[in-house]
This record gives structure tokens, C-alpha cells and sequence, in this order.
């Protein structure tokens, strides 16, 4: 089909602003993981949309921020950086009624070239006079920092204005034929999108209580007819979070464990055996071999 496109998006911003939460709402699938923890995402993850006049690949990026300067936060800025410099198309996600200086300063490092759309999120929380006022003024200023190809406010919770985000990010993309399966709403294998859940259910039930150091392994995955069977570790970085993920009696674990099989087994299609583990690798997050040897080296 001649008018058929499809290409690249890349969607940048800070962390907790919504950029995960709004690649799943426009796949229509829960292809990247969410909580209110800063840095959730870790990887570079790819949500495929098809659509009958075009198929939009979302690569959602790490949340970009300058708190955390250990080993780790280092490879997750040079991988949202290297999306940045990389795909031609990209969409800039604030949280409307707090855009920060330092979203500001994300705006000032993209490449004047790129073909970039503002996507102002959390837009059903505008419930006042002067918070609309405000955001006006926003688009406004925002206008005069950056060329954007269009300034878009959204809800991605409540789906206020996505297809409106659609039918711009259409219009951008160059034309061609689908670039993956049509049927694929993700190029990530089961095998990491396990991993995936269940550091999700680890955040989303601790919170605050776990510090940023915790990641998942993967160490045995073994897929028959009927069953898939994982063993994975969840790594922490210091002895006394051990504990607060175990909980008492092994009870936290059991449930992190429980919440993240039935996830596991809705996206398999099939029952699931989910074996955990905790382990303590002193500082991991600190050190270049250990970030790259738990799977962050190729982001």
C-alpha cells in the first residue's frame, strides 16, 4: 500500500512521568513495566502498534535524571541518549503540571533535526482555571524553547487524546511497508519479559521501603507442552535488604512470587512454575562488570 508507514518513535522524559504507562495504553498491550519508583524501566523496550495505515514501533527509554551517578544510572542515560541521537522521530513526555527544570534541560539536548512531538501527560488532572492558565502558558513557552512538530496534552491513564497523538505520529512517519510481524506487539522474548514482571511485582509491593539497587535474573527457563518452568534471583545490593524483600516467614517473597506467576502465565498462555530466590551481590549497581553481566551492557 502506497500510503502505508511505518517507523521508529522514541519516547524520552524524566522518570514517573508517564512514558511507560503511555507506550502500553497506545500498543494496547503492557509491553514495558510500571510503578511509581523512579527508574522502573531499565531497558530500551520496543511496543509494536499495528494499525491498517501504519505500524508505529515505540522504543521506550529509561527515565533520564541526574540523582543516582553510580554504575548503573550511567548505562541507562547512555542508552536513552542513544535513542535520542539514533531515531528520527521522538516524543518528549512531561508531566503537565510539573514540568521541572530538568525537563527543560532534556528539551534543550534534542537534536534540532529530529522530528520531535511535546506530549504534556497527566492532562485529566487540569481541574482549575488557573492549572489551565498555566499549562497555556506552558505550550507557549515550550513553543518558543524547542520547533516542536506539535504540542499534545494527554492523559495516557485515561486515554484523553491519544488517538489524536496517533494521528500525528501517522503523519510524520515515512511511507513503507510494516518493518515486523503484524501479530507482534513486542521484539522481547518471554524469557525477559519474565524478568521484567516480576522486578515489577518487586517495586509495586515494596515501594519506597527497597532501595533502587534490585534487579532480576533469570537463571533457569524451560518451556514444555503445557507448563513453562523459570527459576529466577532477585538481586539486592546490600544484606539489610534482603530481608525486606523475604518479609516475614518468606511471606513478601511468596506474594511477589504469586502476583508475578499469573502475569507470567497470561502472557505465556500457559500455566507457569515460578521459582524465587534472593541474593546479595555487595554495591552491583556501583560497578561497570557486575551492571553489564545482569544484563544491562546492550540496553
Amino acid at each position: 500500500m502506497s500510503d502505508h508507514r511505518a517507523g521508529l518513535v522514541g519516547v524520552v522524559g524524566r522518570p514517573n512521568v508517564g512514558k511507560s504507562t503511555l507506550v502500553n495504553a497506545l500498543v494496547g498491550f503492557p509491553v514495558a513495566i510500571t510503578s511509581r519508583k523512579a527508574q522502573t524501566t531499565r531497558h530500551r523496550i520496543l511496543g509494536v502498534l499495528t494499525r491498517p495505515d501504519a505500524q508505529i514501533l515505540f522504543v521506550d527509554t529509561p527515565g533520564l535524571q541526574n540523582e543516582h551517578t553510580a554504575a548503573l544510572n550511567r548505562q541507562l542515560r547512555r542508552a536513552a541518549y542513544s535513542v535520542i541521537a539514533e531515531v528520527p522521530v521522538l516524543l518528549w513526555v512531561a508531566d503537565i503540571l510539573k514540568v521541572t527544570d530538568e525537563d527543560l534541560q532534556i528539551v534543550k539536548e534534542l537534536p534540532k533535526e529530529a522530528c520531535v512531538l511535546a506530549v504534556l501527560n497527566k492532562a485529566d488532572r487540569i481541574a482549575r482555571d488557573h492549572h489551565r492558565e498555566a499549562a497555556f502558558e506552558l505550550g507557549q513557552r515550550l513553543a518558543q524553547l524547542y520547533p516542536f512538530k506539535s504540542i499534545i496534552p494527554i492523559s495516557a491513564q485515561s486515554g484523553f487524546q491519544l488517538e489524536t497523538l496517533l494521528k500525528e505520529l501517522v503523519a510524520v512517519l515515512p511511507e513503507g511497508p510494516a518493518l515486523m510481524d503484524t501479530e507482534q506487539v513486542t521484539d522481547r522474548p518471554l524469557r525477559f519479559m519474565a524478568a521484567e514482571l516480576i522486578r515489577e511485582k518487586l517495586f509495586r509491593l515494596l515501594g519506597d521501603e527497597l532501595p533502587y539497587e534490585a534487579t532480576v535474573v533469570i537463571d533457569q527457563y524451560e518451556e514444555s507442552p503445557g507448563r513453562t518452568l523459570i527459576h529466577a534471583t532477585i538481586v539486592v545490593g546490600r544484606a539489610s535488604h534482603k530481608p525486606m524483600v523475604l518479609g516475614e516467614a518468606g511471606q513478601r517473597l511468596k506474594r511477589i512470587g504469586t502476583e508475578a506467576r499469573r502475569d507470567i502465565a497470561k502472557l505465556a498462555g500457559i500455566p507457569v512454575e515460578l521459582r524465587l530466590w534472593v541474593k546479595v551481590v555487595a554495591n552491583w549497581a556501583d560497578q561497570d562488570k557486575l551492571v553489564q553481566s545482569f544484563g544491562y551492557g546492550d540496553l
